[in-house]
């Protein structure tokens, strides 16, 4: 039964009918009766069954959710492919962008447009928790699994609750690919990010293993007036590993393409070929390799002007560790890739740009004048007032300018040398511009020039790693300074909070910080160790720095500064206890090392800084040393006594 009145329906997205099942739950259905009918008499209806692309969407100011859910359909482990997943592909490890090994399917909690959790479906009430300690209203997304069949109901929160407006939508067709197959995260199939960019609803209609035929298009003439905003056909190799000639698979897509675009007419549809897979030389029925069907493909939509050929082939790397079988399935990343290539498309023909207009029209139909004022973030509204005030900086065409020189170096026609770059080998030219910068900063204001230009190759290394992250879609520069603004809010409630302290002092300032970053780490602490954050990769003395200060905060502290030289006078007693030159006794005057950086930091000394000093006092003297005389030519009393001389000139020219 057909139940659009149940409490659940304004709240459920994704679905073309609600089920009703036992104890008042309902069964979203993302497929109509003819198309189910067809899908059973070809058998994929199991697949037809499970609940990809379908949510629960709503707005709330609480800080959790839930509602009661029963699995109709459980994972089916003994598949091949789901085993695959679960041994780590062809490979034994597990793809890119895993959140762990073996992660074959769950719901999906995104917050605000970001994932925070994937959690295991069970039967009962699931109960998901998220941070908002503003009691902003925030939009919620829960997306049902890929795979699995649920009931869901009762939806629940610890604060306000409202079904978010209607956004129009993206209908997703195609086999299991589409449907988002063993990629493990509802919310990162390819059909989800790209509605996620678009700002609209999802309608998936992939089903696993279907070979494309007219049966599939069947029951949207009771959808006349509620056409997709976008359609998006992946063309899968279904037919292609099964269909005897290449005749038989031309003229099912000429069917299929011709049926679907007499349903949407005018619609930009945008027909993705076949992706890479690792068999793609074993021996197939029709005798044609995968790309032939992308040019097949561009020859049958050319007839239409709103259809639109995207190479899906050449769209991602060869790359088994990409496939969460290892064979032919995307993992999160490469989904993410295979967005990227529709929504690069669908930009060049001004979708995004049809697709916003609407959805802004829709939400200020909802809401009236401020219909979308409600849903605007917390930074957003905070960045709004800053550009209110007198002298608040503009845009930055400079920066934008430089971020595309970045992308253009790593391009596959661009730098030879920028395109191998990783993280870990740009590492050691991050650190070596960071010490760079920060040597022309110790030396002072009289070398604005040199500190620009050293800036700038800082920089030239926070977007160059941007970039290679962004290449492998992982994040990229915005998303690099959305979370910095984010921290920066979050650590000065004394200038953005809800009680703005006005006339604080720098120490009052500091106090605040530590207050802030406290809280940060106990919630760290929960998901990793304390320590984990302080990089290995930092010099030995400043990695000493952190680590004691962080173990401080938690409370592992002395009492007085006395007591840490007490420390140090131990400390030196077990190293001189040692045989010299043995490893006992370089492990002992290393702790005699890291109890004196515990004396600088009790001292508010930066053992760092201070450091540095004595280095480039020592420079100093040992130049004005060589200036006077050779020095080779000296003994060491000699050398102590000319020592001696350059300290005392440097006493009387402080004088």
């Amino acid at each position: 039964m057909n139940v659009s009145h149940h409490p659940m329906a304004p709240f459920i997205r994704g679905a073309v009918s609600l089920k009703e099942d036992i104890d008042g739950l309902v069964v979203p259905q993302r497929f109509f009766p003819e198309q189910l009918e067809h899908l059973k008499g070809v058998g994929r209806s199991r697949r037809a069954a499970a609940t990809a692309g379908t949510m629960i969407a709503f707005a709330t100011d609480g800080t959790e959710a839930s509602f009661d859910c029963r699995v109709l359909q459980p994972l089916d482990y003994s598949h091949p492919v789901c085993k695959a997943v679960m041994a780590g592909g062809a490979t034994g490890e597990a793809p890119y962008g895993f959140a762990e090994e073996g992660n074959v399917d769950g719901i999906d909690l995104v917050v605000d447009g970001r994932l925070l959790a994937t959690v295991g479906v069970a039967d009962g009430p699931l109960c998901l928790a998220f941070e908002n300690p503003e009691h902003e209203e925030l939009e919620v997304h829960i997306y049902l699994p890929t795979i699995m069949s649920v009931a869901v109901g009762n939806l629940r929160t610890n604060g306000s609750l409202k079904p978010l407006p209607l956004r129009g939508y993206l209908l997703a067709l195609g086999d299991s690919i589409t449907q988002g197959f063993v990629c493990g995260h509802p919310s990162l199939s390819y059909p989800a990010q790209v509605a996620a960019t678009l700002g609209i609803d999802l309608l998936n209609q992939g089903v696993g293993g279907y070979v494309f035929d007219e049966g599939v298009l069947g029951g949207f003439s009771l959808w006349r007036d509620e056409r997709p905003e976008v359609v998006v056909v992946a063309y899968g190799t279904n037919d292609w590993a099964s269909l005897r000639s290449a005749g038989s698979i031309e003229g099912g897509a000429v069917s299929f393409i011709e049926r679907l675009n007499r349903l949407f007419p005018g619609v930009p549809t945008y027909v993705l070929s076949p992706l890479w897979r690792v068999d793609e030389h074993e021996p197939v029925p029709c005798g044609r390799p995968l790309t032939w069907i992308h040019q097949m493909l561009g020859r049958v939509c050319s007839r239409h002007e709103n259809m639109h050929v995207v190479d899906g082939y050449h769209g991602i790397p060869k790359d088994p560790m990409l496939l969460a079988d290892g064979v032919l399935h995307p993992g999160p990343e490469c989904m993410g890739m295979v967005a990227d290539l529709l929504l690069e498309a669908m930009c060049n023909d001004s979708v995004d740009l049809l697709v916003s207009r609407r959805v802004a029209r829709k939400l200020q139909d909802a809401g009236g004048e401020g219909g979308t004022e409600e849903l605007v973030s917390r930074e957003a509204r905070i960045d709004r007032s800053i550009s209110l005030r007198n002298g608040s900086p503009e845009t930055h065409p400079e920066f934008d300018r430089l971020v595309r020189t970045i992308w253009r170096l790593r391009q596959p026609d661009g730098c030879p040398w920028d395109l191998e770059q990783t993280h870990r080998s740009l590492a050691k030219h991050m650190v070596e511009e960071a010490y760079e910068a920060a040597e022309v900063m110790r030396r002072g204001n009289d070398e604005p020039d040199h500190l620009r230009e050293e800036l700038g190759d800082v920089l030239e290394q926070v977007l160059l790693n941007a970039q290679v992250a962004r290449d492998r879609h992982a994040f990229g520069i915005d998303d690099v300074c959305r979370e910095l603004n984010e921290k920066l809010i979050r650590r000065h409630p004394h200038v953005f909070g809800a009680a703005a302290t006005m006339g604080a002092t720098a120490d009052e300032v500091l106090q605040i910080w530590d207050n802030v970053k406290r809280e940060e780490r106990v919630e760290a602490v929960e998901r990793a160790g304390l320590l984990d954050s302080v990089p290995v990769t930092l010099p030995a003395l400043m990695q000493a720095q952190k680590i004691s200060k962080r173990a401080a905060a938690m409370g592992f502290e002395w009492d007085t500064v006395d007591d840490v030289w007490d420390q140090v006078a131990e400390e030196r007693a077990e190293f001189e206890r040692e045989e010299p030159g043995s490893d006992a006794a370089a492990e002992e005057f290393g702790d005699l090392l890291f109890a004196l950086v515990n004396v600088a930091r009790r001292c508010g000394i930066d053992a760092e800084e201070a450091l540095a000093a004595s280095n480039a006092k020592f420079r100093r003297r040992w130049a004005a040393m060589e200036a006077r005389e050779d020095l080779e030519l000296l003994d060491t009393a000699g050398l102590n006594e000319l020592w001696n001389d350059v300290k005392e000139a440097e006493s009387e020219d402080r004088r």
